[in-house]
């Protein structure tokens, strides 16, 4: 089988994560592009099977993406569109980890009757929305969906109960910006670090609340019609009233940089962390009431270097999209609803079977 050609575009994280991922297998040849020099040093340290180019400007996307298969985007959401055009352009395959973005769709939608497009292939949006979905698929009828996803120290230590584990960027959205819901059948926006709840998996306590980013696309559970949609973070029982007095109390919702420099020189990076990935549907039969759950708990392992089971299982899960691609078991062209693949069967992969933690 001739090996799939990606291009992955950003050194960072999970550009990273995401190169080592690819590299294990013989399915792929894989290239990193990337501004900066310094990133790419950092990758050729890690000394696995892929190559490293410079991006020196933007004019040279379209002719670094000549003679290959697939470009990945692991760029910033400002980045993304000049990724997705140069892709359109060179005419190949096109992944990314961000929720569907109607600009970019329309960049691509000519191209999808041609090659494959992949959206938001991480952990949220990803595959939580698949995790969520399967469990509709073989629930009664469902009234109220709720979907949880949390990464958390294994071992905690501070009053927060928490760490750098992901983009610190990312976790201030998360927590200061409108999370998409449905109520009653309408889509909506909740305030985020609202509907605190307290939560056991596993004989462990966490607390649950609304927040943003987690699964925009609500449109993926429509065929279901269910009333009520929330998507909600998971964390140890105490880290929401700690937040709460930052953001509000000290003022910080509106001071972003202080924000921002008080997390990243206060919060230690942790790299044994713990990935868990819990949905709820609840609804009637007849007269009685139902409840389905399906939770899964991920750790991560220490081949290629250290990531997190965060981005372990971002990468895993878009390595283990490209590999059903690879292997024919994808169509290789329109946009792809992979929230409808079989879990079970993703889980079972090479890419994300050694992250699942029986415990």
């Amino acid at each position: 089988m001739t090996p799939l050609k990606v291009t992955i575009f950003g050194a960072g994280k999970i550009g990273m994560a995401l190169a080592a991922t690819l590299a294990e297998s013989q399915e792929f040849v894989v290239e990193v592009v990337d501004h900066s020099e310094q990133a790419l040093d950092q990758l050729r340290a890690m000394k696995i099977d892929v190559s490293g180019r410079r991006l020196r400007h933007t004019d040279e996307l379209q002719a670094m993406l000549s003679g290959r298969d697939v470009a990945v985007a692991c760029v910033p959401d400002s980045a993304l569109k000049t990724v997705a055009n140069a892709a359109a352009q060179a005419d190949v395959h096109f992944l990314d980890f961000s929720g569907t973005r109607p600009e970019t769709r329309d960049i691509l939608r000519a191209r999808s009757t041609r090659r494959a497009i992949f959206h938001g292939c991480g952990v949220s949006p990803g595959l939580i929305g698949n995790i969520a979905w399967n469990l509709l698929k073989r629930s009664s009828p469902v009234t109220d969906l709720v979907l949880r996803v949390g990464a958390v120290p294994r071992y905690p230590t501070n009053r927060l109960g928490y760490g750098q584990i992901w983009n610190v960027d990312g976790l201030i959205d998360e927590y200061t910006r409108p999370s998409a819901a449905i109520r009653d059948g309408k889509s909506v926006t909740l305030s985020p670090l609202e509907d605190h709840r307290a939560l056991t998996i596993d004989g462990i306590d966490y607390e649950e609340f609304n927040t943003s980013g987690g699964i925009e696309d609500l449109s993926i559970f429509s065929e279901f019609s269910p009333r009520n949609v929330t998507f909600k973070t998971i964390r140890y029982p105490g880290h929401l009233e700690y937040m709460r007095f930052l953001l509000d109390d000290l003022g910080l919702r509106s001071r972003r940089d202080m924000m921002r420099s008080l997390l990243c020189n206060g919060l230690p990076i942790i790299d044994d962390d713990v990935l868990l990935l819990m949905v709820t549907a609840c609804g009637r039969r007849g007269r009685q009431p139902t409840q389905s759950t399906a939770c899964h708990r991920f750790v991560p392992t220490q081949k290629n270097g250290t990531f997190n089971a965060l981005t372990s299982v971002a990468t895993g899960y878009a390595a283990t999209l490209l590999s059903l691609l690879q292997q024919g078991k994808i169509e290789p062209a329109g946009f792809i609803d992979h929230h409808r693949l079989d879990t079970e069967t993703l889980l079972r992969s090479a890419y994300l079977k050694p992250l699942v933690s029986t415990r």
